[in-house]
Order: C-alpha cells, then structure tokens, then sequence
C-alpha cells in the first residue's frame, strides 16, 4: 500500500536516495590577492620552516590566527612559513604560543591600540 504524494502542495521526493552534487565556493578576487601578496613581520625568511629550519620540503604559509581573523593576519603580516609536517602536525598549544609572541611583535609595530581595534 503506498500513498501518492504527486497530488499534495509539497511532494515527497521518491528518488531521495540519489547523492547530491556541490560544488565548492570559488574563492574571490580579493581573498585570491590576498593569499598571493602575503608577507610576514615575524620572519624575513619565507623559505624556510619557521619550528624546524628545513629548506627542502614544501613551505606552506600559516596564518597564526584561525577563523575569522585569518584574513586579517594575511593583510597585516602575521603569516610564519612551514614545512608540510609541521604544518599538519602543529599542536593548539604550539599555536597559543605562536599567537602570543605574533601579538607582541604587531603590538611592537603598531601599537597595542591597533591589535584591540583588529582582533577582538
């Protein structure tokens, strides 16, 4: 016994077990300019690893910030070079400390009014 639905205001979807196709959100002009103009006032070396000094291996730019202020560090500088390991295995306390010693620098910089302005 089943019911027809095709009749209703809304109609249950019969063919629900087809998967869904998304596609992923292009990046924007500005956030493409963004990554590609990065630059850092923590370290002058960008082909580098920052933790571990390597030369050879494949340098990602992290920004020390997550989330929100991600963008913000990459506009201001706060963007440390790192090898793929380091960068995958980077631990939440590693990155605290990264983050406060990144606060001191910018504060140096540009002063501790602009850093509360920015990132709180």
């Amino acid at each position: 016994m089943s019911i027809d639905y095709s009749g209703f205001a809304f109609p249950k979807n019969i063919k629900s077990k087809e998967k869904k196709i998304y596609r992923l959100k292009q990046k924007s002009s500005k956030l493409v300019k963004l990554e590609k103009n990065r630059f850092s006032i923590i370290t002058d070396k960008l082909d580098n690893c920052y933790l571990c000094q390597s030369e050879n291996e494949t340098i990602e730019l992290h920004e020390v910030f997550r989330g929100r202020n991600r963008q913000k560090c990459m506009k201001w500088g706060l963007v440390i070079p790192l090898c793929y390991r380091c960068h995958k295995h980077i631990t939440l306390h590693r990155n605290l400390e990264l983050e406060e010693y990144a606060k001191n620098i910018f504060i140096k910089k540009y002063g501790k009014e602009r850093f509360i302005e920015e990132f709180k």
